[in-house]
């Protein structure tokens, strides 16, 4: 369009109607309405999620007989020669028996066991804490190139520890130390923790046979 032009020759377009638009106050009033009503909405679902009761959720429990009816037996580790153990041997925490239960802990039950020469066999076991009487009871028999030299003692986790680093000393055991070809043992516990049973060739040059029967028994 030429500077002095009042219409487009093309679309008729009258040039005194160029102004910036009107705004509709009826739109605006609409707009300010949605709006509000939005905020609204917001603020009564927030206040409806802060004031809803959390949701508590229980692991389901079993019925009080069943748990009075558990028996305590744990069961000890396996033999182990001593030539294959580290050097220290960590504590293994001791699970909580039933309070109406009498704790059994088998520890061993052979009829016949190969210890070695110049070595040991080790039997561990954890007592765990409790008001019960308990003792180590059972017995040894030598079987086949048994001789004075087998040792049977009990140590707490600490003189095995002690013991373990210079197996041909002798073991510091707050215990009697049974020797010979047949034992019947017997051992009071008097505090919870992990226990070692040790059935020694450490002083024999020829290995020995052995039938080996121990488990803790506990009473009130």
């Amino acid at each position: 369009m030429l500077p002095e032009a009042k219409e487009c020759k093309q679309c008729g377009w009258d040039v005194s109607q160029d102004a910036a638009p009107t705004i509709d106050p009826g739109d605006r009033r609409a707009r300010i309405g949605v709006t509000a009503a939005l905020v609204v909405a917001y603020g009564v679902m927030w206040t409806m999620a802060q004031s809803a009761p959390a949701e508590e959720v229980s692991a389901p429990r079993p019925p009080a007989a069943a748990v009075a009816d558990q028996v305590e037996e744990p069961i000890a580790q396996p033999a182990v020669a001593l030539g294959t153990m580290p050097a220290v041997v960590a504590s293994t925490p001791a699970a909580g028996a039933a309070p109406s239960a009498l704790i059994t802990i088998k520890v061993a039950n052979t009829k016949s066991s190969t210890v070695p020469a110049r070595d040991a066999l080790q039997y561990a076991f954890d007592l765990p804490e409790t008001d019960q009487k308990c003792k180590l009871v059972g017995s040894t028999k030598g079987i086949g190139g048994f001789g004075r030299n087998i040792e049977i003692f009990l140590l707490t986790d600490d003189e095995y520890v002690f013991w373990h680093a210079n197996p041909v000393a002798i073991a510091q055991s707050s215990w009697e130390t049974y020797r010979g070809s047949e034992n019947t043992l017997s051992y009071d516990l008097k505090s919870a923790g992990t226990y070692h049973f040790i059935v020694s060739n450490e002083m024999s040059s020829t290995p020995s046979v052995i039938a080996v029967k121990a488990q803790v028994k506990c009473a009130r």
